[in-house]
């Protein structure tokens, strides 16, 4: 994959390729919707090698083909699958057989360069810290998603604790005491990652419907630039590595509902109905933000820096 084309190259051998001589791309985005196709012309090629394997199947010997695509814009930063098929019709439907390849992530485009903490993230090259996993509260305290068609999380919110003075431990121990009133899956400072609760199953932190759709975390509250901007590439790397895990991709938060990265404030926003009044992180990240770089820092900024963690698990 570059910047603007996709090579693929491989072998197709079927028993039941007879009568099939047309050979065609598909792509399909992760709803299993069609968002191209192109005939494969440079195909019959010389794959002896598969004949070794599979010699009881006829043109197994001339079954490599290679094709060079375009990218389309609305495959751009997207997951899709592509499909090799063998058909009877020169349009690429009629009789056919599929091979599909695993998910690929098309191009997930980002920019650190556009805020000043980004930035120095990226000149400093900041690593984020292990996941550590350290599961507290009870496994059986709540069950999988309630608001998702298929019991999966579907987006992640970013939590503050708004408590200056308090450690992370002093936060967990505090939820792993309080669990039955409110608990969120995972924690992060500048030096860790700790997950306190299964990601599979809900957590009380946003009220519902968020509830049943998110993975949340908290940040605590943490001092001095570097600090702080550790804690940012802590909390955006779980962040994709849990939308990375359950199929996300990195989108942003809409008043309709949709979007995988979420802040409190969104919630509140677009779909507590009142539920939650919280408006976490925008505070703490607008007043660190200032207080040691001299500049902004939102869910805009944030959501560069998870693309950038996503595409580089």
């Amino acid at each position: 994959v570059t910047a603007s084309q996709v090579t693929l190259s491989g072998w197709h051998a079927s028993s039941q390729a007879a009568n099939k001589p047309y050979e065609w791309l598909i792509v399909l985005d992760n709803n299993g919707q069609e968002l191209y196709r192109q005939e494969i012309t440079d195909k019959g090629l010389g794959r002896n090698d598969v004949q070794n394997v599979y010699p009881y199947i006829e043109g197994a010997n001339k079954s490599g083909f290679q094709v060079t695509m375009n990218i389309p814009t609305k495959m751009q930063g997207h997951l899709v699958r592509f499909i090799h098929r063998l058909t009877d019709d020169k349009d690429g439907n009629g009789n056919f057989i599929d091979l599909s390849s695993n998910p690929v992530l098309v191009n997930l485009q980002y920019n650190l360069n556009a805020n000043g903490i980004n930035r120095y993230i990226l000149n400093n090259h900041i690593n984020h810290a292990a996941i550590t996993v350290n599961h507290v509260i009870p496994s059986d305290t709540t069950d999988v998603y309630s608001e998702t068609e298929d019991g999966k999380p579907n987006m992640v919110v970013v939590h503050e604790t708004a408590n200056p003075n308090d450690s992370i431990w002093g936060e967990i121990n505090y939820e792993k005491a309080n669990y039955n009133k409110a608990f969120v899956h995972a924690f992060v400072d500048g030096n860790q990652i700790i997950e306190i609760s299964p990601t599979d199953h809900e957590a009380w932190g946003a009220a519902y419907p968020a509830n049943g759709r998110a993975v949340q975390f908290e940040q605590v509250e943490v001092y001095g630039a570097n600090n702080f901007a550790r804690e940012l590439v802590n909390a955006a790397y779980y962040t994709a590595y849990k939308m990375n895990e359950y199929g996300m991709i990195p989108s942003l938060a809409q008043a309709n509902g949709t979007g995988t990265l979420w802040s409190h404030h969104n919630v509140t926003q677009y779909i507590a109905n009142g539920k939650t009044d919280h408006t976490d992180p925008d505070g703490y990240w607008a007043n660190r933000a200032s207080r040691y770089f001299g500049t902004s820092y939102t869910m805009k900024d944030f959501f560069e820096l998870v693309k950038y963690e996503y595409s580089h698990l």
